[in-house]
């Protein structure tokens, strides 16, 4: 992806499901903008010590702690962009050793576990270790070779010998090597049939207890290994994509009904959250750290406009798209208040106005923002129902009066619509600036 210079270009420039690294040229760093949340919430959370660009970890002074962290947000806030952050300044010698694993990209999003992760993160760590030529013992090599070879023995004999799961290595391969491509044969395993993929996650869950033994002693072999090495002082595993699973169902036995499994695997973890499960903080706070990501903060709790969040957001949009293809600053400005504070609401916005731009002029004018808004507005508001419209009233009524809006079943259906954005620690409730100017709206709210 490019900056665009012309309105044909503007299309591949704000893809919207496309994460952006922090090595991008399209990155923005919003750190400072998110009420009262701050980027160094995460690392205390983590044991991490910041000053001013170094990010230390004492293995030491924290070696009973390993911290999970669900880091919840809604859809659009920015997560992925800024766990890749997390993930660039906390991958040093003096601090962790980051693996990235977004589950989305590599594992089967309608029929996906919490088997599947674990195996997927043992892959994605010995990966990681191989091609930093990290040196892990040779004894813990060939014990967890043995140990997962005896489970695949196993799981053929159940699926009748069906190719796909092969077991012995060449010798001609490294222990890490061997090791690996276990792992990436019980991946692949878990993506394939319904039928294999339940033998396999049976197998390892009747066995959970001593599969997790095996899995905490690989990562504190690798832990000794990096830091002997100096790359790294522990494994921090950051977990991505869980809300893009195909159905609630199984993002909440992932995380609830799978809590006890969960509990016994012992190490550094960042999991982000779906905003529907952060309802079940008290939940989940039992065995982990729970925090709220949410949008970056536009309007003050007065109204008045953050001035540095517009100039970080007119930042976002000139990296995307030379402002020479706009009409006027004006556009600019509304595009961004439209957007709430959504860095994906934001783009979904750009890419519909640049639709209804004028080719023979070159820009985006107000008249295709004018349709592209209107347009968006009805899309967005189309659905509400009866109980809704009456709880964004009631969610006016309180903003006005400078009173919170209690939880409820309806506030959780319209955050999860994004009809309701959530700012600060989600104490802070606004509606979606695109509802707002809908017909619906305006006829039954006001």
């Amino acid at each position: 992806m490019e900056q665009a210079k012309s309105l044909d270009e503007i299309d591949q420039a704000v893809q919207f499901n496309t994460p952006i690294d922090p090595d991008h040229p399209f990155f923005t760093n919003f750190e400072g903008l998110r009420g009262t949340f701050e980027e160094a919430i995460v690392y205390k959370c983590l044991n991490v010590k910041r000053k001013d660009s170094n990010f230390t970890f004492d293995y030491k002074v924290n070696s009973s702690n390993k911290t999970l962290l669900f880091l919840g947000g809604m859809r659009g806030s920015g997560k992925t962009s800024e766990l890749a952050k997390y993930a660039k300044h906390l991958h040093t010698p003096s601090c962790f050793f980051c693996v990235t694993c977004n589950i989305d990209d590599e594992l089967d999003m309608d029929n996906v576990e919490y088997m599947d992760i674990l195996i997927f993160q043992l892959e994605k760590l010995a990966s990681r270790l191989k091609e930093s030529k990290i040196k892990i013992s040779e004894a813990a090599l060939k014990s967890l070779n043995a140990w997962f070879e005896e489970r695949i023995t196993e799981i053929i004999t159940t699926i009748k010998g069906e190719a796909g799961l092969l077991v012995g290595f060449s010798s001609e391969k490294s222990l890490l090597s061997q090791v690996l491509g276990l792992f990436g044969e019980l991946k692949v395993g878990v993506s394939g049939t319904k039928e294999r993929a339940t033998k396999i996650r049976s197998n390892f869950k009747n066995r959970f207890n001593d599969f997790a033994l095996k899995f905490n002693e690989f990562v504190e072999e690798a832990n000794s290994a990096l830091r002997k090495e100096s790359k790294g002082q522990e494994v921090l595993f950051i977990i991505d994509g869980l809300e893009k699973t195909l159905s609630l169902e199984t993002r909440r036995k992932i995380l609830l009904e799978e809590s006890n499994r969960i509990r016994q695997i012992h190490t550094y973890t960042i999991f982000t959250l779906p905003i529907e499960l952060m309802k079940e903080r008290q939940r989940l706070t039992q065995f982990s750290r729970v925090e709220s990501f949410p949008f970056v903060k536009l309007l003050d709790q007065g109204g008045k406009q953050v001035e540095t969040a517009f100039l970080k957001f007119k930042e976002f949009i000139g990296k995307r798209v030379d402002k020479t293809l706009f009409e006027s600053d004006g556009i600019i400005e509304e595009i961004i208040q439209l957007s709430g504070g959504s860095p994906r609401e934001l783009l979904r916005i750009l890419e519909t106005t640049a639709f209804y731009a004028d080719e023979t002029k070159g820009k985006i004018d107000v008249e295709a923002l004018n349709k592209a808004k209107y347009r968006l507005a009805s899309q967005t508001s189309q659905h509400l129902t009866e109980e809704q419209l009456n709880k964004l009233k009631e969610l006016k009524e309180n903003n006005e009066k400078g009173l919170s809006t209690p939880y409820d079943d309806v506030i959780q259906e319209l955050l999860e619509q994004i009809i309701v954005m959530e700012y600060n620690d989600g104490n802070n409730k606004r509606v979606n600036p695109l509802v707002k100017i809908s017909k619906i709206y305006g006829e039954r709210v006001g």
